[in-house]
Formats: structure tokens, sequence, C-alpha cells
């Protein structure tokens, strides 16, 4: 469970889900691993975090959950320790290429536009860059000490391929602009929002490059994606939404009402019933393998780290 946090927190800084932490928390200190503190909040906003992204375990006992969040805080605290030593260090143009990713992947216009979202939610642009900070710390670390011993057997590639590959797959590559209506939303407020949906809608048909109204214009929807969502797999999509999809030419924009807001969609390929080879595809299953097994031997190398480390339980 602990090492499917640690993969689920690596994957999560991509996207910003909304209500990813908890506003007004009465903040204390949880956890000290020798000179560094972990607060609540920062507990809270882990597990928060974790929770908001699809596929993310949803566990009963929440009590158990937090506990298993602040571990993997702590592992987060020692790696940075010892990062430290190695005299690795972030600059300021690594972060903000990893923050204009965030703001690409989530429409945001600018930091500004991202720094108010967060603001909602109680956190701050600072906050989330020292956690950006960390991760590629973290990163870097694990590919120092354990990425050099990682290989993956053919024989293993290959029954993943066929576990997940082998058979045909339809896939639809579209791009979407979001348009959230706030719950509460006057009759005027909807209005309003849909006819700026009709404006971008417009605007898209008569040529428009998609991908600066999308950046321009999309809003973080909970649970929806927007932006340029590449190649999605037909059985990762409602089978209704998928129909919808099918039925569109490569390259027609249409407009769509959900009950979260308004969207803007346009396609760009489909890919039906093509089966792909263990060669096409064997590069992406090394490197989901890969993946997953750097982050289970690093997160063996970290227990002999916790070892020799002052930590204190607060909570």
């Amino acid at each position: 469970m602990r090492l499917r946090l640690l993969l689920v927190l690596f994957a999560c800084l991509a996207l910003l889900p909304p209500g990813m932490v908890a506003a007004k928390i009465v903040d204390r200190i949880v956890a000290q691993v020798n000179e560094e503190i972990i607060t609540l909040s920062e507990l809270e906003q882990a597990m928060k975090y974790v929770q908001a992204n699809p596929g993310a375990p949803q566990p009963k006992d929440n009590d158990a959950f937090r506990r298993q969040m602040l571990d993997v805080l702590i592992d987060r605290k020692l790696a940075k320790e010892e990062a430290k030593r190695y005299g690795m260090t972030v600059s300021d143009k690594e972060l903000q290429k990893a923050l204009d990713d965030i703001k690409q992947r989530n429409g945001f216009a600018d930091d500004e536009a991202l720094a108010n979202a967060l603001a909602k939610d109680g956190m701050t642009l600072e906050q989330l860059r020292q956690q950006i900070s960390e991760q590629i710390i973290q990163d870097r670390l694990m590919s120092v000490t354990v990425k050099a011993r990682v290989k993956v057997p053919e024989a293993e590639a290959r029954r993943y391929y066929e576990e997940h590959f082998k058979g045909a797959e339809n896939r639809v590559h579209i791009k979407v602009i979001s348009l959230p209506v706030p719950p509460g939303s006057s009759d005027l407020q909807q209005e309003e929002i849909r006819s700026q949906a009709e404006r971008i809608l417009l605007e898209a048909k008569r040529g428009a490059d998609f991908n600066k109204l999308a950046q321009e214009q999309s809003k973080p929807m909970p649970g929806i994606p927007s932006g340029d969502l590449g190649y999605v797999r037909q059985g990762d999509l409602d089978p209704r939404f998928f129909e919808f999809l099918a039925s569109l030419r490569p390259g027609e924009v249409v407009p769509l009402k959900t009950p979260q807001g308004f969207q803007i969609i346009k396609m760009v390929d489909l890919k039906m019933g093509q089966a792909r080879s263990f060669e096409e595809v064997r590069g992406q299953i090394e490197q989901i393998l890969g993946r997953e097994e750097t982050a289970k031997l690093f997160s063996e190398h970290l227990k002999g780290i916790r070892q020799r480390a002052h930590i204190k339980i607060l909570l």
C-alpha cells in the first residue's frame, strides 16, 4: 500500500484537482525528522492531494491512511536531507518549467491565475514551489541511488504486454476546453458562462489556435482534465461519451454541456481497432515497469536511512 502511495504521489504533481487541500487547518507539528518538522496542514494537504486524483487509494480507515501518508512525508524529508549530502539543488529555471507544465495541463494563463486558484484551497504558490522542488530532488536522488540497478527482463515486459496491450484497442485523441459553472451560480452567471463558451466555440471553428484558446480560457473542472489529452483508450471513457466522440470527424470542434459546466472538444484523431505489436510498445512498457521497480528499490533504500535517523511521531 505504501509503495502505491509513493507512486500516486509522484504522479499527482501533474494535476491540481479542486479541493485538494483543507482551508483554515489549525496547525501543529505531527512529526520531527532529524532537524525537519512535518505539520498537520502539510499532512492533510498530502492526503487530499492523493485522494482527489483518479486511481488513488480510497481507504476506509482514515487513521491508517493518515499514518501511511505520514510515512510517505517522512521518507520525503529523509530523501531531502540525503540529497543535500550529494549537493543536489533545483534551479529557478527547473521550478518555473514544472510550474508552466502544471499551468498548461490545468488551463491557467499565468502564475497569478494559478496562485488565485491555490489560495481558494488554502495553499500558496510558494508552498507549491516547495513541494515541486522536493519532488524533483527526490526523483533525482532515486536516479542516483537505485536507477542503475533497475532492469526490466524481457519475459516480464512480455507478460505485461499480454495483460495490458495485446488486444486491439480503440483510441481517440482529443483536446478539451473546460468552462465550469460554480455550484450555486445564478441564472445570469450561468448565461454569461454559456455565452463565453459560444464565443470560444466560434473562434475555434474559425480556425483559431485551439491550444492557445485552451491555455487562455480553460478552467479546472472537478474530475475532468482539459488541454491536449493525447490518445485516450476507449476503456478509460464512459461508453456513451466514446460513442459520441467516435461520431466526430478529425478536426471537428463541438460543444458539450455537462453537470459541471460547458466543454469545447476538438477531435484530433481516431484509431479504431488497431492492435500494436510488442516491439511498438516495448519502450513504453519498460518505462512503466522501470518506474515501479525504481520506486520499490528506493523505498527499500530509505528503510536503511530511517534506521539511522531521529524520528519522533507526534500524531
